[in-house]
């Protein structure tokens, strides 16, 4: 799987920086929030809620350009709604990876 990267920000933002810093400040501000929120509900065994955050997240993963992450958090949220865990470790290390890049000095 590849890492994350910005060239579906940078062909949204069509070399508008102001806009392209402005779409990263509001992905790392929902990330995290989102990340936060994904993991107190799987935590609380809430599966319905935990898919309802995969799809957000899902989205965020789609636009750092990691398709076969954006697969994978598809089918986790559609096997939580059927109560179905089994890819919450391989979803578990896309967040983190995320997460390392938002924090990333290069954005």
């Amino acid at each position: 799987m590849n890492g994350p990267n910005l060239s579906k920000v940078n062909e949204i933002a069509d070399n508008d920086i102001e806009f392209r810093d402005k779409l990263l400040a509001i992905m790392q501000k929902e990330f995290h929030v989102e990340k936060k929120k994904f993991l107190h509900a799987f935590h609380q065994n809430n599966n319905h809620e935990s898919a309802a955050i995969v799809h957000k997240l899902k989205h965020k993963i789609n636009l750092l350009n990691l398709e076969d992450g954006y697969r994978l958090a598809t089918s986790f949220e559609n096997q939580l709604l059927e109560n179905n865990t089994v890819l919450f470790h391989d979803f578990e290390i896309i967040l983190k990876e995320i997460e390392k890049f938002l924090k990333s000095k290069d954005l």
